[in-house]
């Protein structure tokens, strides 16, 4: 059974102004593969600057950096005089899962100054993984970002008794993707360049990479290769899924919620999803969101409040750069990724849950299928709404009416110019007035 292919490789004309030239051997257009995993190979020669690395990414998200490292004799002979022409090629496996169907990647060249130039481009399809195991439980996912009213949500969510969360303040415990990051770290090829190294591994008690014996050697063992890149895989993937249903069964139990649904995690915009909705195709996903302006209004207070940098990078020079790295960051994937899966889940305003809780409420239990009656609803806020000094140290506003619209008092007006440029379509996207 094919698992993955290729259908399309798009190939850059060389810029002869930074590159002496390149050539991508692998893969190649029609290349299929039983495996979850696919080759990547080539060469490249920097002109003035030498090349010294290969980026293969995804909608700008690094999927792996490949150095320069391997010995083409062949490009040697055609280009002598080329200080790194011996050593020029490149060679590495890539696995897909996580990858959102049909996706492009992007093969580009690193220069020594840390420019990129453009390779290539590869169309990638994979079938989704499949491990045999059937869950009882299926992923409530809650995808979004920080600062945006996630305490707050889960909080509700976590009062319907047919939704397992850890009721444990912040709502941060994330066994599943515990479990899924590790399903997909164990199931990579070597990347003995920011993973495990052969000699070296066992070295480290407190950390595992990819094996770094897949593919090579293996592929001289008939059979091994090919049972560790799929069968193995699918394993593994039962493991994981088994481990995070017992997980939340025992977590039901524990608050009496005897015949749960979902369990409801919070997640980031990131590859996780993707591989949720692999391994469970009923899997639901709330999409929440809050004026952008009120996020860094509350994430530069949060700053303030613990006097460390727990939102943002430290090496940020300016409020209006704090803005920029938002908006380029967390929102761009937040607004890619609603834009893709729209269609398969439910978007929420942090607004209209509070301003509109049960209107707000009754569209999530319908759109998750559960009991959504005025009596259900009633119960959800009013467990949900008791206070504790919990919620009062993670708040940096006066209360959740006074945390909407802040950015108008507490932001400056350059920072509010800064933030209008920053989030003007994204605000827009996702129904905020300009």
């Amino acid at each position: 059974m094919t698992l993955v292919e290729i259908p399309n490789v798009q190939y850059a004309d060389v810029d002869f102004r930074r590159l002496l030239g390149f050539a991508l051997d692998a893969p190649r257009p029609g290349t299929e593969s039983d495996v979850y995993n696919f080759e990547v190979a080539g060469w490249v020669l920097g002109r003035r600057v030498p090349a010294v690395a290969v980026d293969v990414r995804t909608d700008g998200a690094l999927l792996r950096r490949v150095p320069l490292d391997q010995p083409r004799p062949d490009v040697a002979e055609v280009y002598p005089d080329a200080p790194r022409g011996k050593r020029c090629g490149f060679h590495t496996w890539i696995g897909v899962l996580g990858l959102e169907p049909g996706v492009e990647l992007q093969v580009k060249a690193v220069l020594e100054d840390e420019s990129r130039v453009h390779l290539a481009t590869i169309r990638l399809g994979h079938q989704p993984l499949r491990s045999g195991f059937e869950p009882t439980l299926q992923p409530l996912m809650l995808t979004t970002l920080g600062r945006a009213g996630t305490t707050w949500t889960m909080r509700v969510l976590a009062e319907h008794p047919k939704i397992v969360a850890h009721r444990w303040h912040p709502y941060e415990l994330r066994a599943a993707r515990h479990w899924m990051h590790t399903l997909k770290v164990l199931s990579e090829p070597q990347n003995p360049h920011q993973s495990a190294e052969a000699n070296s591994f066992q070295t480290n008690k407190s950390w595992v990479g990819h094996n770094p014996f897949y593919p090579n050697p293996m592929y001289t063992t008939a059979g091994l290769a090919e049972w560790y890149g799929r069968n193995y895989v699918e394993e593994l993937a039962a493991f994981c899924q088994r481990s995070t249903e017992e997980c939340y069964r025992r977590i039901a139990e524990s608050q009496g919620q005897t015949d749960p649904v979902y369990f409801a995690e919070k997640h980031r915009a990131d590859y996780l999803p993707w591989l949720y909705r692999e391994l469970y195709p009923r899997a639901k996903e709330i999409f929440l969101v809050r004026d952008f302006r009120d996020v860094v209004s509350s994430m530069l207070a949060f700053n303030a409040k613990n006097g460390r940098t727990v939102f943002g990078n430290p090496r940020l020079r300016s409020d209006e750069e704090f803005a920029r790295y938002i908006r380029n960051g967390t929102v761009h994937q937040l607004s890619k990724s609603w834009s893709k899966r729209k269609d398969k889940a439910h978007l929420i305003r942090y607004e209209d849950l509070i301003q509109r809780p049960v209107e707000t409420l009754r569209s999530i239990l319908d759109y998750l299928e559960l009991d959504h009656d005025d009596a259900t609803i009633e119960g959800i806020l009013a467990r949900a709404g008791a206070d504790n000094p919990e919620m009062q140290q993670h708040r940096t506003s006066g209360g959740v009416d006074a945390s909407i619209g802040r950015w108008r008092q507490s932001l400056s007006p350059e920072m509010q110019a800064a933030c209008r440029e920053a989030f003007e379509d994204v605000l827009e996207q996702f129904g905020y007035a300009v």
